[in-house]
């Protein structure tokens, strides 16, 4: 069938070269952006190792610990706390740490909003970490003068002692007052018989019931707050604000 041809001047529709054109630029646009969101991310968890070795140093240096620090820079992006100046959430696990020549073991740090200019100040820091059996009897005997061994009984950290000759183990209840370890005696096994504290010999009594536990050495400002008694001794916890990180030793 004969059909008019197109008069000179009609607009003529793109053909389907020029749409495949179109769909090639957006999908080249979208590789584009992938890529440099890739980049982005790569480049920006290169700067929070980079950021978590220089910790791992810096404990190392400053710190008795044993084992090789943990190091855990979060928050995302991690450029632009940089660019802040402040790192949101530094997190650290450590085998043991000893301040000024109390063992913990088991220690974790929290570090929150630590600022990256001079001197590096943590807004908040939690230190949690364990006192086994052998570090609380040091510490208790030393605090309190009585031939004493701390150890733990199931969920119960027990006192353990010879009184004229008959054993003597005491059930305690350890807590924090004013940043140091007392604890409240719940029962005493004198010999086969559970006693109240009250009947015991004057001396032995206020010997338990002034029982306490000084953990020193704890970085300036930083003081402890909680302690629970678990299977490998006492799990304490302390915090603080506003704590420069040279006091970390």
């Amino acid at each position: 069938m004969w059909r008019a041809a197109p008069s000179r001047g009609a607009a003529v529709g793109p053909g389907p070269y020029a749409g495949s054109m179109r769909a090639r630029r957006v999908v080249v646009g979208v590789v584009v952006l992938g890529v440099l969101a890739v980049g982005v991310v790569v480049g920006d968890r290169a700067a929070a190792s980079a950021a978590e070795r220089r910790v791992v140093t810096e404990i190392e240096a400053r710190m008795h610990v044993t084992g090789t620090p943990q190091v855990d820079v979060g928050g995302f992006p991690f450029l632009t706390q940089l660019v802040a100046r402040s790192i949101d959430r530094t997190t650290v696990h450590v085998d043991a740490v000893t301040f000024d020549g109390v063992e913990v073991t088991d220690v974790d740090l929290d570090l929150h909003g630590v600022s990256v200019a001079t001197p590096v100040v943590a807004d908040r820091l939690v230190v949690t970490g364990t006192l086994s059996p052998a570090t609380l009897t040091r510490l208790a005997a030393d605090s309190s003068g009585l031939a004493i061994e701390l150890g733990v009984d199931g969920g119960t950290l027990t006192a353990s002692m010879t009184f004229l000759g008959v054993p003597v183990v005491a059930l305690l209840a350890p807590r924090v007052e004013a940043g140091v370890i007392r604890v409240d005696v719940t029962t005493v096994r004198l010999g086969s018989l559970d006693v109240a504290v009250d009947d015991l010999p004057g001396a032995l009594a206020d010997g338990l019931r002034g029982l306490q536990i000084p953990v020193d050495g704890l970085p300036d400002g930083v003081q402890l707050t909680a302690v629970a008694v678990v299977p490998g001794g006492a799990r304490i916890t302390a915090v603080g604000t506003h704590v420069p990180l040279t006091s970390l030793r």
